[in-house]
């Protein structure tokens, strides 16, 4: 069997499975914004077993008593967007998108209209700036190529110790500089929708060196934020007195909750093995978030290492993430690092993409006891972009 060129066979997957805009439905005319309707099918069996794993739940809820196989659950990521430009001025184009959630009713909003990227924008010689609900550059560059496949659970924000936060999709403004050569970045700022006057600012940088390598670069950071920690312990009926620390109240007191201001940044590659067919990406991740009033910091570093493998139309991906445990100056965060493994096997066939992904994380970390919060998941998927 031929080899197809890597190049050739990334981009086939990502048509597939992140819907650019080569099979889109133009359904307008130039006069009437070159409205394109494209989207994803996509539809997945998932299932768990672990030593605390529920059998009829995959979230992470737990049950101590439980050390056998989870029931399956069906999800449906199935998603459609509606995305267009038209020229407004002799300098100025216009353009807009509106994405819907997933289909999946148990998250993702029920997959309504304007729940993904949904935005307005203007781009020209001076660059492209967008308003309104959108990805980050810290989370875009976290999410592909450095989550894929199945690492997210570990490598995405906060999985562990509730260190710093990535804002997956807020309503912000973001700026996309002119390509300078071999260099692109973007930047942007937004609300952070989770505490009291909270903002966030960040940037991202990706310069292809040697006509082969992808370098990465993000960073990231935010005020204000509301800690897990302190939601968590206003929950169980506590809340957090003048010096950070939480306490038992009585419930008419006052409830306060943990608030930090966050700092983040991320360093990594892609690089493809000449006339191998095979690829490798790597990145390290740091967080960090000083406590506002007791000026108390906690941070925790994080890594992803992926490897994948291309023959023709069959594709192999080998992927692993972990965080450290975490670095706590007043030692109040006694969260343990975790690690996920996890391998891909997946075929394009006309546009499909079907895929078999097995995997297991140690919620624990490799430091504790191997047979602790382990699990095992399962997924088999059809996915397809248009």
């Amino acid at each position: 069997m031929n080899k197809l060129s890597l190049s050739m066979v990334a981009a086939a997957v990502s048509t597939a499975l992140l819907s650019t805009s080569a099979n889109a439905y133009v359904l307008g005319t130039e006069n009437t914004g070159n409205i394109e309707v494209y989207g994803v099918v996509a539809v997945s069996a998932y299932g768990i077993s672990g030593d605390d794993t529920s059998d009829t739940d995959t979230s992470s809820a737990k049950d101590p008593h439980n050390t056998g196989i989870s029931d399956y659950k069906i999800e449906n990521e199935t998603r459609v967007g509606f995305r267009g430009s038209k020229q407004m001025t002799d300098g100025i184009n216009v353009i807009f998108q509106v994405e819907s959630g997933y289909t999946d009713v148990d998250d993702w909003s029920g997959g309504g209209l304007g729940f993904r990227d949904t935005f307005v924008g203007v781009e020209g010689d001076y660059g492209k700036l967008t308003v309104g609900r959108q990805l980050t550059p810290m989370y875009e560059v976290v999410d592909w190529p450095f989550a894929n496949p199945g690492l997210g659970r570990v490598f995405d924000p906060a999985a562990t110790g509730d260190i710093a936060y990535m804002y997956d999709r807020t309503e912000s403004i973001r700026y996309f500089a002119p390509a300078m050569g071999n260099l692109n970045i973007n930047v942007a700022t937004g609300r952070a929708g989770s505490g009291e006057d909270a903002h966030w600012f960040g940037g991202a940088a990706k310069y292809k060196a040697f006509d082969a390598i992808t370098l990465h670069a993000t960073f990231e950071y935010g005020n204000n934020r509301e800690a897990k920690a302190g939601k968590d312990a206003v929950a169980a009926g506590h809340k957090i007195n003048e010096n950070g620390v939480i306490v038992p109240v009585a419930a008419v007191d006052a409830v306060d909750a943990i608030v930090t201001d966050t700092f983040t940044y991320l360093v990594g590659f892609e690089a493809p093995i000449a006339s191998t067919g095979i690829s490798i990406s790597a990145a390290y991740k740091y967080g960090q978030a000083e406590n506002i009033v007791t000026k108390s910091v906690d941070s925790q570093g994080s890594y992803s290492v992926i490897a994948q493998y291309w023959n023709g139309p069959l594709g192999i991906k080998l992927g692993y993430a972990a965080t450290e445990d975490v670095d706590s100056e007043d030692n109040s965060n006694t969260e343990k690092g975790s690690s996920v493994t996890s391998l891909q096997v997946m075929g394009v066939v006309n546009d499909f993409v079907p895929y078999v992904r097995v995997g297991m994380t140690d919620q624990g970390g490799w430091a504790q006891d191997p047979t602790d919060d382990q699990e095992v998941f399962a997924r088999v998927g059809l996915e397809y972009g248009f």
